[in-house]
């Protein structure tokens, strides 16, 4: 049997010091010991973006320049992905009734293509299928706090918390739910799973009318203790921290208290793709500060904030809203050194015609160049321009709609948007002012669908003439007294007779193990031979019969390890490539 992992890399377009290593996207970057000093000490200041203005979670510290670096050192899990975390942030606001409806109708079409693999219905499967599906539900409402007198927005709000009350006006309910929803292969009906999903996802129309979507996803998800994943010790402060009340409650993450379990965080039986979904009309107002919705009738009448209008605070204040970088960057670290395998996805107030099936299926998700091109369309567009429509009546001012339909206006999402363009290949943008989210489903799916199964290489290595690479793969073996007792904690440990000293990057990890260069298996005519070595170890593979099956579109190459040098549980694997040589920095 072969052992394959993943290599997630992008093009290089970032720089670093000569010398230092990069990240590729959905990769970590295994970093000189001074550069990860200096990033904890950063991350210890709460560099993904606590307050407003703050860099919102470059915990990385990447350069926007040119590809400079003498080599690409991304992190590569050792499982396949057959699991998903799929949680959804329904907008609960007065003017959502309709579009609730609408969103409930799809689950069943959304729940039998993840569990089947079979995206367009037509009995293909397109995709290998999740096997095991966690569903969640939240709220947009995290209240205002420390503001009174504002109608539904009480406090702290649903707070980011999973809701699970099952709704009267969805017919087969359960008298009651867990947290969120299980969906096991060959033990869960799918059926059963999308009804019971529609049950706890009808929000109904009482939450505040001044919605914070992405901040609820973050606080559902972020843990109230910060484990460092380098060390395995807790980082403090908690480096995403949220508006308390005035005794502080409030201020961590729900990730591992109330919403515990939600999120597949073991790595030994192996990590989910998490899939965040926003589905809302009107745009996001996390708000680090909650002083401009002060009422009126408590604010001097010289105050500026006295003559906005409640509905355009958000929109005459923007200082006082988190940065979009704090969402972008902390939900990417939840899966730290694969975030590739987070998701996220908005159903909102884009016009409907800037992202019809025609003209959304025409974009070369994969090219930077081409992705953006789409992404600038939707933010240049006038009717995506916050403009303040004229002839207001008295205390209802609002925004001109961005889209508006026979069931009522949406309006410009513009951070949402950015959010989603923060995502790369992994974000998608549809519209609300659909009548039928069929289109939006089938996004969805599509970016879930890229996750699953045996994951392959977005671009080929070069293999020289020998059968070799010029790239290398390292484990970084845990500390002596922390690993279990089938995992080595040195390089000359009996029976991996395949691990020799690294050339580069010492000989020691940040965590405090051992760093270990795998031997590599050359190629010759299709088939991995043994090396003056050996015959174990890891090698490239781009021939095989299940690469040219599993892997999708272009992405038909892999890296693979031979049986004997499957990686133990505990082990961090590093592949690292010279970036002069063009196998990762090609783009």
């Amino acid at each position: 049997m072969v052992w394959l992992l993943p290599l997630i890399c992008t093009a290089c377009a970032d720089s670093r010091r000569p010398g230092q290593q990069l990240q590729g996207e959905g990769g970590a970057s295994a970093q000189a010991d001074g550069d990860r000093d200096r990033d904890r000490d950063r991350d210890q200041a709460g560099a993904l973006g606590n307050t407003p203005g703050e860099p919102g979670g470059d915990v990385d510290g990447d350069d926007p320049d040119r590809c400079e670096a003498r080599t690409t050192t991304v992190e590569v899990a050792t499982q396949s992905v057959d699991k998903i975390d799929l949680l959804f942030i329904v907008d609960n606001s007065g003017s959502m009734r309709e579009e609730q409806e609408s969103l409930r109708e799809q689950f069943p079409r959304l729940i039998a293509a993840l569990t089947s693999g079979d995206r367009e219905g037509d009995g293909v499967q397109d995709f290998p299928p999740a096997r095991d599906l966690h569903l969640g539900v939240l709220s947009s409402d995290m209240g205002l706090v420390g503001i009174d007198g504002i109608e539904k927005c009480h406090g702290l709000g649903d707070d980011g918390v999973l809701l699970n009350a099952p709704s009267p006006e969805v017919i087969g309910c359960q008298p009651s739910y867990p947290r969120f929803l299980s969906y096991l292969a060959d033990v869960n009906d799918p059926g059963q799973t999308a009804v019971d999903f529609a049950c706890i996802a009808a929000l109904g129309t009482d939450g505040c009318g001044f919605e914070q979507q992405l901040e609820s996803a973050l606080k559902a998800l972020w843990p109230s203790v910060d484990i460092d994943p380098d060390t395995g010790q807790p980082r403090h402060p908690n480096r995403v921290l949220f508006l308390g009340d005035v005794n502080g409650f409030g201020q961590l993450g729900h990730g591992d208290t109330e919403n515990a379990g939600f999120l597949r965080n073991d790595p030994s039986v192996g990590l989910s793709a998490i899939a965040v979904v926003v589905v809302t009309d009107e745009e996001d107002c996390s708000s680090a500060n909650t002083s401009h919705f002060t009422p009126s009738y408590n604010l001097d009448p010289d105050d500026p904030r006295a003559t906005q209008d409640l509905n355009l605070r958000c929109f005459f204040n923007p200082e006082n809203l988190y940065p979009v970088e704090r969402y972008i960057n902390g939900l990417k670290a939840l899966r730290p050194g694969n975030e590739q395998l987070v998701l996220f996805s908005a159903i909102v107030g884009v016009p409907q015609d800037l992202v019809e099936p025609a003209r959304y299926n025409d974009v070369d998700w994969q090219d930077d160049a081409a992705r953006n091109a789409f992404y600038d369309e939707i933010l240049n567009d006038m009717r995506m321009q916050q403009v303040v429509e004229p002839n207001q009546p008295e205390h209802g001012g609002n925004l001109m709609p961005s889209c508006n339909t026979t069931r009522g206006r949406a309006y410009p999402p513009r951070r949402i948007v950015e959010v989603a363009r923060g995502f790369g290949a992994n974000g998608v943008v549809q519209s609300i002012c659909q009548d039928d989210f069929s289109p939006a489903i089938d996004a969805i799916v599509e970016r879930a669908g890229r996750q699953l199964g045996a994951p392959c290489l977005p671009r080929p290595l070069a293999r020289r003439s020998d059968g070799l690479t010029a790239c290398e793969v390292i484990w970084e073996l845990p500390p002596v007294g922390s690993a279990s007792p089938a995992t080595p904690v040195s390089c000359g440990a009996p029976g991996y007779d395949f691990l020799d000293e690294p050339s580069s990057g010492g000989d020691s990890s940040a965590r405090g193990g051992a760093r270990c260069a795998v031997r590599q298996v050359a190629v010759e005519n299709g088939e991995p031979r043994p090396t003056a070595g050996g015959a174990s170890g890891w090698y490239y593979d781009d021939f095989s019969e299940s690469v040219a099956s599993e892997c999708q579109g272009a992405s038909k190459q892999r890296v693979a390890f031979t049986p004997e040098a499957k990686p133990p549980i505990g082990v961090k694997v590093l592949l690292t490539c010279p970036t002069e040589h063009g196998e990762l920095c090609d783009g």
